[in-house]
């Protein structure tokens, strides 16, 4: 009787231990599909909602707490030096909780200190410029950034049907003057559908839209020396009829409306040929407080694509991937009239296309390892060129960045520790610039400073190491610590991170 006894406890325990390390390795199994550059390129490419399903392998939700740090002595004026501030942060994937149903979301909270912000008191620069609101004292920004976002993609047939919706919002002020107080609202959502062409490869297609929100306030407390304001148009060309030092009354008010495509054909498993064909159209326009007709109106449109293959399957992994952004921006302005002693205000009289940028960037990477170790040279060629009308001014670089990456992974016992080099080198293969703009003025001084920023050839090197480990069952922290620094710029960026995973 105590020889069954002591069987049976024996082998209860035995299958204890056996389900532990069952459990830990399908958790860790689940870091790796995350963490491991080499499964970054295919991750990237099944963030669409109708390929999520096969995106990871293993469910997951982190949360996380950062801390980070990033400060540049040469930098753009209008994006500032830095940002640093704390990020509150999860990003949930369920798959297999319910039949052929897989679910996802994301959801972030930033309290942000945007460094040495000049010529620009509007939030969401990559969005709205060059149409900012700007004066020449500027300052820190404090901004508060709130996101969440999620999604669900249902499998029936043949078929893959999914969708996804998010919102976030931008409070930003600053408590001495200059003061702004700027509000912003995002709201995206995103349809798609995937379909077998055979067992192991499909066809999806995906179409969304955005509609986005800026309201801005600038005041002043202090009644002397306030600076001037402008209105910027494009490469620090401003309205001046529109512009001054005096404190207009109301609300700056911007809209952008949005829509885009894509069409991907994709392996369902880990090796294969991927391609993807896109395009966005961003529409969007500025109101000022003096006037209810349009100041500025500007189109954004990218054509995006993609090509690649990946081998993730066999004990080597390999793969490549190029891809190609190419951004058009065009705007116009509005001509007002002051009649204030008939309306009261600025009447629109006529309207001219008077900006252009242009951003065409085209990638190409590639990684080669094991489960254990990667690495990943990639080269990036960037053509960038500005342009404003009247007065003539232009600038215009080609870039060339190239570098390489390489990680290693150590499983132990209870957790698993990362650590990745990133080296990297940019170099102007030509530039040019043409200002027309009175020397010794703030002005010309923006235009200089953001034209050696465009056209630095920094060296960076960067670094990450992380370390996830099993407390129990329910416990399993992780920590992640980063940095890097830049030449030339001379960047110092660092982040700290704790978190969990469920």
């Amino acid at each position: 009787m105590r020889k069954l006894m002591s069987i049976g406890i024996l082998s209860c325990l035995f299958a204890f231990s056996a389900n532990a390390q069952d459990s830990l390795q399908l958790h860790l199994q689940g870091i790796k599909e995350r963490v491991s550059q080499g499964r970054a390129i295919r991750n990237d490419f099944y963030k669409l909602p109708a390929l999520r399903p096969f995106q990871y392998k293993q469910s997951m939700t982190p949360v996380d707490i950062s801390y980070f740090s990033d400060n540049k002595e040469l930098y753009n004026y209008q994006i500032g030096s830095g940002d640093k501030g704390f990020r509150i942060k999860t990003d949930s994937y369920i798959k297999n909780s319910f039949p052929n149903l897989t679910l996802w979301g994301y959801a972030t909270y930033e309290n942000v200190k945007v460094q040495d912000l000049k010529f620009n008191e509007t939030s969401d620069y990559h969005l709205v410029f060059p149409y900012l609101i700007a004066d020449s004292v500027g300052g820190n920004l404090n901004a508060e950034v709130y996101q969440f976002s999620g999604g669900i993609a249902k499998e029936i047939g043949n078929w893959v049907l999914a969708g996804e919706a998010g919102y976030k919002a931008n409070l930003s002020h600053r408590k001495r003057d200059p003061r702004p107080d700027n509000n912003s609202s995002d709201i995206y959502a995103q349809l798609g559908a995937s379909y077998f062409l055979t067992p192991t490869y499909l066809i999806s297609a995906h179409v969304g839209g955005r509609f986005y929100k800026q309201r801005n306030t600038l005041d002043f407390i202090s009644e002397k020396g306030r600076p001037q304001v402008f209105y910027f148009n494009g490469l620090a060309a401003y309205n001046r009829l529109l512009s001054g030092s005096f404190n207009p009354p109301g609300q700056f008010l911007y809209n952008v409306n949005g829509i885009n495509a894509k069409l991907s054909f994709a392996p369902k498993n880990d090796a294969g040929f991927m391609a993807e064909v896109g395009v966005s159209q961003n529409s969007g326009k500025r109101t000022l407080p003096l006037s209810s007709a349009n100041a500025n109106d500007w189109t954004d449109q990218v054509i995006s694509g993609k090509l690649g293959y990946v081998n993730a399957n066999d004990s080597w992994c390999y793969g490549a991937m190029a891809k190609m952004d190419l951004q058009t921006r065009k705007g116009s302005e509005g001509l007002f009239n002051n009649d204030g002693a008939v309306t009261g205000g600025y009447t629109k009289i006529s309207e001219i296309s008077s900006y252009r940028y242009y951003n065409f960037e085209y990638n190409l990477e590639a990684f080669i390892g094991k489960e254990n170790w990667s690495i990943k040279p990639f080269a990036t060629f960037t053509q960038i060129k500005e342009q404003y009308l009247n007065p003539f001014r232009e600038q215009w670089a080609d870039i060339v960045k190239v570098g390489v990456q390489g990680q290693y992974l150590y499983q132990m016992k209870d957790g698993l520790f990362g650590i990745s080099l990133n080296l990297q080198k940019q170099k102007v293969l030509d530039k040019n610039s043409v200002f027309n703009i009175t020397r010794g003025t703030a002005l010309e001084d923006l235009l200089s400073q953001n034209y050696m920023f465009l056209t630095a050839e920094p060296f960076t090197v960067g670094g990450e190491a992380r370390y996830d480990f099993v407390v129990n069952e329910q416990v399993k922290p992780f920590v992640k610590a980063n940095a890097l620094t830049s030449t030339e710029i001379k960047q110092k960026y660092y982040a700290l991170t704790l978190g969990f995973v469920f």
